[in-house]
């Protein structure tokens, strides 16, 4: 079984696990690595690597499709949020020619790409997310009768990475800070992720403050929910957990259950969810493994073992679907040196 994992980027970590776990079942294959830098340091230790082109480049998908063919690759994972919506474009596609695509339908991505909607569509499941207006006029006008308070942020609808965000105190750092999140749209492959011109990309949410959890929610690829890991941020860096101590919380894994339930995604799904004292709060959720994964993974859970037994058709151990609770876990850094030799292009 050949296993395609994309925009990989620093994650060695997901490289190996995935490894480890092809190895552990017994079944031969390699694991394929591609991302757009050819220096991404996950580049050096797949079984096969490959540069592609980046997600905005109409030639991405074409790129995907003939290393798919080259290699025979029967499941494809992807790592980073911003491919998802043209690899869901492409699902079919892709599923036809005998490859599990590990990410959920285009309805769905749109969905959960667009935070401006997020309380309309968590609330017909009883899940909570913050007061969002989608400009500056409704969210003077709910300032000003006392529906919410300063400080607020201000972010895009469909972003990642930490871009475009600013808490605001007043009136006129609101409109700043919505024009930098606009200009900072532009200039990011935010713009080319959704057809929202990016003065219509942006929202102004109520600020939760509080405790911060992680929560993944993993289905299988007919949608079906099969487990919830959760994780308490500690420290965070670069936009991405560096220290979290793993929980098992009832109403956190509540949470999880319904949203996974009701959305019916195919694959793995990570939401952040913050807690004010009161209620828990879906604040992003994003449509693919979230790099926080990798502490669960250290704290018992398997997830690319039930990835390799869903594309086989085989059963599912209930042990690779559970993390230990109560184990603090911190990231470091390891430094590979960068081998030209073991990267190759799939299209000039």
């Amino acid at each position: 079984m050949n296993i395609l994992l994309t925009s990989s980027a620093r994650r060695i970590d997901f490289v190996g696990f995935f490894q480890d776990a092809l190895r552990n079942a017994g079944i031969n294959g390699k694991i394929i690595v591609a991302d757009p830098e050819h220096n991404a340091p996950s580049l050096q230790v797949g079984d096969e690597n490959y540069v592609i082109p980046h997600q905005t480049d109409t030639r991405y998908i074409e790129a995907i499709i003939e290393i798919c063919k080259k290699h025979e690759v029967e499941c494809l994972v992807p790592l980073n949020d911003w491919e998802v919506p043209k690899l869901s474009a492409h699902k079919k596609e892709l599923e036809e020619m005998g490859v599990s695509v590990f990410t959920p339908d285009k309805a769905i991505v749109e969905q959960v790409r667009d935070k401006g909607k997020y309380r309309e569509l968590l609330q017909s499941f009883e899940v909570m997310a913050p007061l969002s207006y989608l400009n500056i006029e409704d969210a003077l006008k709910a300032l000003e009768n006392n529906e919410v308070s300063f400080p607020l942020i201000v972010k895009p609808r469909n972003g990642s990475a930490s871009i475009g965000i600013e808490i605001v105190h007043n009136p006129e750092d609101l409109k700043f800070a919505y024009q930098h999140s606009v200009q900072q749209i532009k200039e990011t492959p935010l713009d080319d992720a959704t057809y929202k011109r990016p003065e219509d990309n942006v929202i102004i949410q109520e600020v939760i403050e509080g405790e911060k959890f992680s929560v993944d929610m993993f289905n299988d690829l007919d949608g079906r929910f099969l487990a919830s890991f959760i994780r308490k941020q500690l420290d965070m860096r670069g936009g991405d957990i560096d220290r979290c101590i793993t929980v098992n919380s009832p109403e956190l894994q509540s949470i999880a259950k319904k949203t996974g339930e009701n959305l019916g995604h195919a694959g793995y799904m990570n939401a952040d969810v913050y807690y004010d004292g009161t209620n828990y709060y879906v604040i992003d959720i994003n449509p693919r493994f979230g790099g926080g994964y990798a502490f669960t993974h250290k704290a018992g859970a398997d997830v690319p073992a039930a990835i390799i037994a869903l594309t086989a058709g085989n059963q599912l151990n209930d042990d690779w679907l559970s993390q230990d609770s109560g184990i603090e876990l911190a990231r470091h850094d390891t430094v590979v040196q960068i081998d030209k030799e073991k990267v190759k292009k799939i299209i000039d």
